[in-house]
This record gives structure tokens, sequence and C-alpha cells, in this order.
């Protein structure tokens, strides 16, 4: 009887989250709906036209590529500082937790008006540039980042298999490359997934620090919203909300292919 009333539960929660979803889908591939219950046409102009934006597509396009070369930073600076601090200095561990919950602690809001005041004059003149976005995702994604390193290091006895590799002649650098490192790259990859979601999503940021010269995803979104017929912008959204389902359920299948393993 609990198990019935449980997904009956369940399933109305996701119905529930998932009706606005499936409406917004509905317009927009109806060529025509005003003033009956259903649509009056089924069309996928509205997708097409998407995909022959060459803004929409460019917005993409940036969008990735400052995603993926922000993580690409954040990977190569914190995969090696978390070893060092799991296997030589473990009290940095506490530090580095302490950096965690102010990560948290401030709201973004917060943070983006002191950046501004401290970088919009010389001699660090970041505003409006790339670079302060790739530091400031620097911030926003450490705690999750770190988190997933770290989850994936405590599954290893790192200090054993460092020794083992001494022992058998390998210097600890090459053994950090060659033994640590693939053995955590799949916990890595599950929270870099996560993380790029995340940042796919991001508009509070990008709008206040860099505003319209750096046109992603969301700023499309957001610069649409006259001028546009709905059914576009209902097609926009909904295009917008598989590609942040891809990346998440690709994360998902690979943290449980991993939890398998």
């Amino acid at each position: 009887m609990r198990d019935k009333i449980h997904k009956w539960i369940v399933t109305s929660i996701l119905t529930t989250l998932c009706l606005p979803i499936f409406g917004t889908f509905l317009y927009s591939i109806s060529s025509k709906w005003t003033n009956t219950l259903l649509p009056q046409g089924i069309t996928l102009k509205w997708y097409l036209e998407i995909f022959k934006n060459d803004m929409f597509l460019n917005a993409v396009k940036k969008s990735f590529w400052l995603c993926s070369i922000s993580l690409i930073f954040i990977g190569i600076i914190l995969v090696p500082t978390v070893f060092v601090a799991t296997y030589y200095f473990k009290k940095m561990e506490k530090i580095m937790n302490i950096l965690v919950l102010v990560c948290f602690a401030i709201p973004g809001a917060v943070a983006v008006v002191g950046l501004i005041k401290l970088y919009s004059n010389e001699p660090f003149r970041l505003v409006g540039t790339i670079y302060i976005l790739m530091g400031v995702y620097f911030v926003m994604t450490y705690p999750f980042v770190y988190r997933g390193i770290k989850n994936s290091l405590d599954g290893l006895n790192i200090r054993e298999l460092i020794e083992s590799a001494n022992i058998l002649g390998a210097p600890t650098k090459i053994a950090f490359f060659r033994i640590i490192v693939p053995n955590i790259s799949k916990g890595l990859s599950v929270s870099m997934l996560l993380t790029f979601s995340m940042l796919f999503g991001e508009f509070l940021l990008v709008n206040m620090l860099v505003g319209g010269k750096f046109q992603t995803v969301q700023m499309y979104i957001n610069s649409i919203r006259g001028g546009y017929s709905g059914h576009y912008s209902s097609a926009l959204v909904v295009t917008y909300f598989m590609i942040l389902l891809m990346l998440t359920t690709l994360a998902f299948y690979l943290g449980e292919k991993n939890n398998r393993r």
C-alpha cells in the first residue's frame, strides 16, 4: 500500500513538473493556437528557423567554448592542487574546505558588485572581457569540482599506490599522471559535466560583468523577448532545455557506470 502511495506521489510531482515543459513544446510545434484547446496545426518551422539563425548558433558556440575553456583551466589547477594537499599537506584540506564554504556563503550578486569595483580600473581592467568570466567561473565551480576530485581521491589508497610506484622505479610525478589521474577520471568527468550544465545556464554573471559584448545562449534568449514570435521563443527554450538535459543525463550515466565498477 505504501509503495502505491509513494508511486502516486512521485508520479504527481513529475507530472506537475513536466506539464509546463510539455505545454511549451506543444506551443513550439504549433502553427497556430489561439482560441482552441489544442493547436490548430503542427509544424517544425520554428525549430528550422532556430538552427538557421546564425546569432543563435554563434551564441551556442560561444557558450560551449567559454564553459569548456573555463573547466579545462579549473581542472588543470585543481587536480594537482587537491592531490598535493591530500598526499603531502593534510592540514591544507581544512583551508580548502573553508574556501568551499566561503564560495557558498557569498551570493553571486554581492560578489559581482565587488568584482566590478575591483576590476573596472587600471591596472586590472577586466570588466567587459571574458577573462573576468573565467575567473568568476573558477570561484563558482570550485566547490563542485573540488568535491568531485576529493571524493575520487578518497576512494583510492593514494599513498600505497604512489609508494608502490616509487618502489618500482616510477617517480611521484609519473605515478600521478599514469596511475592517479586515470583512476579519478570518471569522477572528475561527472563533476565537470554537471558543472558545465550549470555554467551553460548562467545569466546573472554574464549580464553584469560582460553584458552584450559576449552573447551566450542565455543572453541571446534574453535579447529576443520582444520582436520575435512566441512560437519561436518557445522552440528556443525547449532546445535550450534539451541541451541541458542531455548534459545532465550523460553526467548521471557516467556516475552510475562509475559506481557499478
